[in-house]
């Protein structure tokens, strides 16, 4: 299942909830608790009971009125950027390409959906670089862009780090809307998009805009997942999840995650459910649209995972992508 704690730990958990205690121990009088077995009998205990205490709040919280909708765009994007802290988004698990064997299946990825040397790439909603970074490494020319100033400047400290290489000298970041990117039509040979069309007030405006700033047999790679299906076991699998968190690493992720208005706001709020992200495509003109699962990456990430990171990462991940039609 993954990791758990040491023998000999003892955990208090305080919450709102009853007083939960935790006791692993080993030693003279004391029952030793071993074996595979065991092992997943304690944890399955110990989730069981994580859902008798959560599960009243979640029945509550799926009852309560539907949060006030924001109409202005700008209004939504501004706290979407306020939001994002690059030093949080660094270390939660996922998303930094770990080297080895998750930088190899990226590239692998790419190498198959990309065709050709030394590209021009636009990656639209760029974060902190990483995709940035894997794409200037196989040789294409990167340019980055993101509406956080704090998820760029990271991003160019980074590129600083890598001057020795070719890799800093690929990279080019800058502020930038990822649903209207500020390029010349026909600007780029291959538009990337990674864990951002969830996150877009109008993603048929983004789509449209990728479209129109490739050139014609250029291509559009979307990355996304249906983070969170709406079921009543999805829900209690990311309230326990985040719980976990909170209790082994104190870890309060509500003023990391957007308000429950920005959330209404979003079309996607909960990810883009693959069907709809292929239409997205369709609409904008692109052709020869192609889907590939990706739960195998998602596999390879969660290995070295804490248990409480994997138990709410079940999600259908993929990469979908469209071609621009020749001109008649």
């Amino acid at each position: 299942m993954g990791n758990w704690p040491e023998e000999g730990l003892h955990t208090r958990v305080c919450t709102n909830a009853p007083i939960v205690i935790l006791r692993i121990e080993r030693g003279e009088g004391k029952r030793k608790i071993g074996g595979g077995k065991k092992v997943k009998f304690i944890r399955r205990g110990t989730i069981l009971l994580l859902s008798v205490l959560i599960l009243p709040s979640l029945l509550y919280a799926q009852e309560q009125q539907k949060e006030q909708v924001i109409y202005d765009h700008d209004r939504i994007k501004d706290e979407m950027s306020r939001r994002w802290d690059p030093e949080k988004y660094d270390k939660y698990p996922g998303h930094i390409v770990q080297q080895g064997e998750e930088a190899a299946a990226w590239q692998e990825l790419f190498g198959k959906l990309i065709t050709g040397k030394g590209l021009r790439i636009l990656d639209a909603g760029c974060g902190t670089g990483e995709i940035s970074f894997l794409l200037a490494g196989m040789g294409h020319e990167v340019y980055g862009i993101d509406i956080s100033p704090r998820m760029v400047d990271r991003a160019k400290e980074k590129a600083e780090t890598k001057t020795e290489s070719d890799i800093g000298r690929r990279v080019h970041f800058q502020l930038g809307d990822a649903e209207k990117p500020p390029f010349e039509e026909g600007f780029f040979d291959v538009v990337v998009c990674k864990h951002v069309l969830w996150a877009l007030p109008s993603p048929q405006t983004a789509l449209d805009s990728w479209t129109r700033v490739i050139k014609e047999n250029g291509k559009v790679i979307v990355i996304d997942a249906l983070w969170d299906d709406g079921s009543l076991v999805t829900s209690l699998r990311r309230k326990v999840g985040r719980w976990l968190m909170y209790v082994f690493e104190k870890r309060d992720l509500s003023s990391s995650h957007y308000s429950p208005a920005l959330q209404a706001s979003l079309p996607h709020a909960k990810g883009v459910p693959l069907g709809k992200a292929k239409t997205y495509l369709e609409q904008a003109g692109l052709c020869d649209i192609q889907d590939v699962d990706l739960n195998y990456l998602s596999d390879i990430q969660k290995k070295d995972m804490p248990f409480w990171y994997r138990i709410s990462r079940n999600w259908d991940y993929y990469a979908v992508c469209g071609q621009k039609p020749l001109e008649k």
